[in-house]
This record gives structure tokens, C-alpha cells and sequence, in this order.
């Protein structure tokens, strides 16, 4: 049986209402998990499959089943969207289409309506951003100060949460609307798993999330506790020439998705992935191949790059970015090429 709740939507939602309008939607159908938080806030995962109806009027409506078809036609029927376009975010079974079709109203894509919403940020959001990154370029600093072949790859968190507490900040996830500024260390890779220990030949990858009233960005970074050999270094240089070129792409009135092909243009036969994504409802969202959002200035994105070395692990990057009139503005300032500590 599902279970809904109903609430006004606030002034947080004049926005997406606007852009509903525009689009010619009744009412929008959330999904995802950062759609979702984004409109009802800090929710703790449902057991089960959950549901957001947004209406034009700006009703809220959630609703949890067993099985996502069932959601959906449960806060569609006590959100009363009985007929019209209703738009959704990401790609839904089929099986919501044979439910949904009887019903009345017509299910149409709405990634780029949601995936702009959620990367555009108000001057005071922008503002998390850059004080959550700057306690971020503190765990950054806590950790390339102390590695060292033969360390304890669990020596780090310590490491970065004393460092972290001393500039006023804390190590971890916190409730999106809690007042706490931190960082969390997260995805430490390359060291040898029998031993917890780093080594002189694998790169150790790890990422930092910078943190703040619920806005998450990314920091990560790789370094090798050697001199780098051919093999490393090609990976590397490859990989900072096309962040570099990704970061150059976007630019305000461009296609965002534009970041994509430059970073593609630039790595040539490597094996190397690539996302943008959106940071705002407390998780990430990625941008799709297809979509056709335009950058704007006051967008904040996360950007994540890497490229695979083939029994060595990977070199990856990261960043957060808010888009200026004059391009990408990088709030973390973490090396976007290959440390080697020797």
C-alpha cells in the first residue's frame, strides 16, 4: 500500500515552478534521489521504491510502494494530475507508461528541466561551495603531507579529521539542513590490500568531498610516492590535458554536454572516464550525453576525470566548479595532474 504525505511547496520551488511553466508541464515527477531531496529536503532513504509529484501550483506530493509503478500512480492520484504533460527525470521501466497511459496524463523527459535546476545555485549556495572548498584544500594539504611508502592507508582519515577540526570544520557527512561545515575523505585507492599499506609503484587515488549545509563538491587528486615512469606519465599528462580542455568548454551559452567531446577530443586511445554533474538535493546528478542544458553563469558542477594504466590502477582528477561570465571558476584547487612525491 502506498504511503503519501502531501505539503506546500515553499519559495525554494518558485524557481522550478517557473521553469515548469515555460515547458508547458502540469506537473513534474521526481525519481531520482537528488531530485527528490531537492524538493522535500533531508529524507532518509525510503524502503522502497519513492515517488515526488510537483505540481504547477506548487503542491508537493511523495509516495513510497514496493515496486516504483506503484508509487508513481499513487502520488500522481493524490497529487490530482489527471490529465496533461507531466515531466519526468530520469529513465523510467516501461511498465510505468502501460500504467500511467490509462490514467490520462502523458509522461515526457525532463532531465535537462531537473539537471539545470539542481546545478544552478543562488549567491549564498555558491558561497557553501567555495568555504566548503576551502576546508577541503585543508584535508587536501593533511594528506600530501604525510604519505609515505609503508603508511597505513587508515592513518589518513585521522590525519585529515584533526586537520579539518582545527580549521573550525568536521570530517563526515552531516543532514543537508544542519548547520555544519566539514569534509569528508572518501575513495582511497592504490594501496596494497593485504596490508592497508601504500606502495612506491601504485598511484594512491582519494577524493574529498567539500561539505556545507548540505552541498557536497568534489576535490580529488593522485599521487605516487615515486618517480613517475613513461607508462605514468603519459596517463597523466593525457589526463590533465583533457580536464583542462573539459574545463575550457565550459563557458556561459555553451552546451554543456560540449565538456563531454573536448574531454574525449583530447584523451585519444586511453581508457578514461569522464562526469559532470549536478551537486544541489544532497547527492550527485549526472549530466547525460544527450542533454542540451546551456551553461550558465552561477551553475556549480562537479567534475570527475581519470584515466585507467593498466595494472597500476588509474590517475583521476576532480574538481568543483562555478561557472563566471568568464568561464570555470575552480573552488578546490587541487592538482589536476599527477603529484609524485620522491
Amino acid at each position: 500500500m502506498a504511503r503519501t504525505a502531501t505539503s506546500q511547496a515553499g519559495a525554494r520551488l518558485d524557481r522550478l515552478r517557473e521553469q515548469m511553466h515555460k515547458a508547458g508541464f502540469a506537473a513534474l515527477l521526481l525519481t531520482s534521489t537528488g531530485g527528490r531531496q531537492h524538493v522535500l529536503g533531508s529524507l532518509p532513504e525510503p524502503i522502497g521504491e519513492a515517488a515526488v509529484v510537483v505540481t504547477a501550483e506548487g503542491a508537493v506530493v511523495d509516495a513510497v510502494d514496493c515496486d516504483l509503478p506503484t508509487a508513481i500512480a499513487g502520488a500522481l492520484r493524490k497529487a490530482d494530475v489527471v490529465d496533461g504533460a507531466v515531466g519526468y527525470d530520469v529513465d523510467l521501466p516501461w511498465e510505468v507508461f502501460c500504467q500511467i497511459s490509462s490514467a490520462g496524463p502523458s509522461l515526457r523527459p525532463a532531465a535537462d528541466l531537473v539537471f539545470a535546476e539542481l546545478a544552478s545555485c543562488t549567491d549564498a549556495e555558491i558561497a557553501s561551495f567555495a568555504a566548503a572548498a576551502e576546508l577541503a584544500a585543508v584535508g587536501y594539504t593533511a594528506v600530501m603531507d604525510h604519505l609515505h611508502v609503508g603508511m597505513d592507508v587508515r592513518e589518513l582519515s585521522g590525519n585529515v579529521d584533526r586537520s579539518i577540526r582545527r580549521a573550525g570544520g568536521l570530517l563526515g557527512w552531516y543532514p543537508p539542513d544542519g548547520p555544519a561545515a566539514g569534509s569528508d575523505l572518501v575513495t582511497v585507492r592504490g594501496h596494497d590490500p593485504a596490508t592497508a599499506r601504500l606502495t612506491a609503484e601504485t598511484p594512491v587515488r582519494y577524493a574529498l568531498h567539500p561539505l556545507l549545509d548540505g552541498v557536497a563538491g568534489y576535490a580529488a587528486a593522485t599521487a605516487l610516492l615515486s618517480k613517475a615512469d613513461g607508462t605514468l606519465r603519459a596517463a597523466s599528462d593525457a589526463c590533465a590535458a583533457a580536464t583542462s580542455s573539459l574545463l575550457t568548454a565550459l563557458k556561459p551559452g555553451a552546451l554543456l554536454r560540449d565538456a563531454y567531446d573536448a574531454f574525449g577530443n583530447e584523451v585519444g586511445a586511453h581508457l578514461a572516464t569522464c562526469r559532470v554533474v549536478s551537486l544541489r538535493g544532497g547527492t550527485t546528478q549526472a549530466l547525460p550525453r544527450s542533454s542540451a542544458v546551456v551553461a550558465q553563469s552561477g551553475m556549480v558542477l562537479g567534475i570527475r576525470t581519470g584515466i585507467a594504466v593498466p595494472g597500476r590502477g588509474a590517475v583521476e582528477f576532480g574538481e568543483t566548479v562555478a561557472l563566471t561570465g568568464s568561464g570555470a571558476d575552480l573552488l578546490t584547487g587541487t592538482p589536476l595532474r599527477l603529484v609524485e612525491l620522491y
